[in-house]
Parts: C-alpha cells; sequence; structure tokens
C-alpha cells in the first residue's frame, strides 16, 4: 500500500466498514424508489459532512458502506443517513416504529492489507446472497462504476479510492482492482477482517 494510506490510517480521519441491518432481519428496500432515495439521502449527506464514499451495496435487508470520515464524526454522519431514510422509509410505507437494528454497525478498518479487502467484500455481497451473478450485474451496488471507470457522476469518490490503493494511473490501478475483486469471488473463506457475524 502507499504511504497515502497508511497516513490516512494513522490520522485523526478515520476509515469505516458500516453495516445497517434491518429490525428482526426485516426489509429495508420495497422497491427502487427505496433504493434511490437512500443514495439522494446519502448523496445529500456528503455535501453536509464532507466525508469520502468508497463503496455501497444495498441489500434487501442490509447495507454496506465503506466510509472515509475527515472532521465529522461517523455518528453524526449515520444518524442523519438512517434519521432521514427511517422517516421517509415509514411515511412511505404507512408504518411506525424503529426501521433499523441498533443504529448501525462500525468497524474501524485499520490495517492497510484490508483497504482493498473491505470494499472488494462489500462489492461482491449480492453475488454471494445470490442476487447477481456478477458485481457489475446487480444495479445497487457501486462495483457497477468501478467496472466501467466512470466515477464523473457517480457518488462514490473512486479516483480517491483507487489513488489509495497503489501506485500508477487511475486506470492502471482500476484494472488492478477489477482483477483483486474477481480473485476475492474465488476465495470462500471469510475475510479476516469480519470479526463479527454483525458484519456479514
Amino acid at each position: 500500500m502507499t504511504r497515502k494510506l497508511r497516513e490516512r490510517i494513522i490520522a485523526p480521519e478515520k476509515i469505516y466498514h458500516i453495516v445497517c441491518r434491518g429490525i428482526n432481519q426485516k426489509r429495508i428496500f420495497r422497491g427502487a424508489r427505496d433504493y434511490k432515495k437512500l443514495l439522494a439521502i446519502i448523496k445529500k449527506a456528503k455535501k453536509l459532512y464532507n466525508f469520502y464514499l468508497y463503496s455501497y451495496n444495498f441489500l434487501s435487508n442490509h447495507v454496506h458502506l465503506f466510509i472515509e470520515t475527515k472532521d465529522v464524526p461517523i455518528s453524526k454522519i449515520m444518524h442523519y443517513v438512517n434519521g432521514c431514510y427511517a422517516g421517509y422509509f415509514n411515511y412511505r410505507h404507512k408504518r411506525t416504529g424503529h426501521l433499523f437494528q441498533d443504529r448501525f454497525y462500525a468497524s474501524l478498518i485499520d490495517t492497510e492489507s484490508y483497504f482493498w479487502t473491505v470494499s472488494a467484500y462489500i462489492d461482491l455481497n449480492a453475488v454471494r446472497a445470490g442476487l447477481a451473478k456478477n458485481p457489475e450485474n446487480y444495479r445497487w451496488s457501486s462495483y457497477q462504476f468501478y467496472f466501467k471507470g466512470n466515477f464523473k457522476d457517480s457518488l462514490i469518490d473512486g479516483e480517491q479510492f483507487l489513488s489509495l490503493g497503489g501506485d500508477g494511473s487511475v486506470e492502471k490501478l482500476r484494472q488492478e482492482y477489477l482483477e483483486f475483486v474477481k480473485e476475492e469471488s474465488k476465495k470462500e473463506e471469510r475475510p479476516k477482517f469480519i470479526k463479527n457475524e454483525k458484519y456479514i
């Protein structure tokens, strides 16, 4: 890994793997409109709280996010995201009560070797859940942007993420990341950074 990544890992800014689960494993999305709404809320949160989003994957009853904070704590960011989405979801679907199980789960990524591994795990989540044959075919995952190499209008900070993963041009690093995800997809064992069932 690069010195840029090493400096981020030891700096006050932190990198997190976030998981938000529906209460009692219930669905938190009931249609495309719901997925789009959460994307819109995260987009607004990025403008308000100025953080990097490297990967995301939305499944029917849980969400994975890979976030690097700057000067705003992750708790404040996620309080906004989950609060806005829960309010929207309850109003739209005429329900009351909690939507998410607990607030959220946050795993601090403080080891350089886990950086791409975490993102690849998130990008492959829908494939391992049987929702897509290939990660680039799953609509509600950030991997499609890495696969296409088009980050201009995407929610993720793809070039930033790739530049922290090694040396060379963004395109060279993108191709290396695609190959890395392909190799990770062949592995059956749980990644070492997963130390709790909550993060699966």
